[in-house]
């Protein structure tokens, strides 16, 4: 856990009994927290050459937690079965990238594969309102990845606010409210 062995001490990638560095690498250079990151099917990196029983410990590392806030943490275990284990290793790729294509195109936002990206650019998604064009209800979502204040206001076409439909601190979540224009003239809004 966190590249360390069971009695706590960093591996050394250059001497560690259980893998080689392909591709000239310099195994200095390789991050020895984590492991085996190399890519066996191109025979590059840090790869694993042990052949017999493995078992290993994981975590999902160090994160702040604040109080009254909620944080999400994903983890995934993905097997993949191929003709061979250089082929096996081909098919999980390939049912890591359908798995990440599910996640962004469900949930509106990016899986954040390491630390160095804990604060993403945006923390909501805004969908588009359906139905589009509509007389006179349309129903509008969206989804917040961290507990924030929302204020959700609807325009005019020449900038006057018409109307706020959310105004208040919500959590981590999907949202829809209804845009009721029954009392307001036909024409375009924001």
């Amino acid at each position: 856990m966190l590249g360390l062995n069971m009695v706590g001490e960093l591996i050394d990638p250059c001497t560690f009994p259980r893998g080689e560095i392909f591709g000239g690498i310099n195994c200095s250079e390789v991050d020895p927290i984590y492991w085996f990151s190399g890519d066996p099917v191109n025979a590059n990196g840090w790869i694993n050459t042990h052949s017999g029983d493995q078992r290993s410990i994981t975590n999902v590392g160090q994160f702040d937690l604040p109080v009254g806030e909620t944080k999400e943490v994903m983890v995934a275990y993905i097997i993949g079965r191929g003709n061979d284990p250089l082929n096996s290793i081909e098919v999980v790729k390939s049912y890591a990238d359908e798995i990440q294509l599910f996640y962004e195109n469900n949930f509106g936002y990016p899986i954040v594969l390491n630390n160095d990206d804990q604060n993403p650019i945006y923390n909501f998604t805004l969908y588009q309102n359906y139905p589009n064009p509509f007389n006179p209800i349309t129903t509008i979502q969206y989804e917040l990845i961290r507990r924030q204040f929302v204020q959700l206001k609807i325009y005019d076409v020449l900038g006057n606010e018409i109307t706020t439909m959310v105004k208040e601190e919500k959590p981590a979540g999907g949202y829809e409210v209804v845009f009721n224009a029954t009392e307001l003239t036909s024409g375009i809004y924001f």
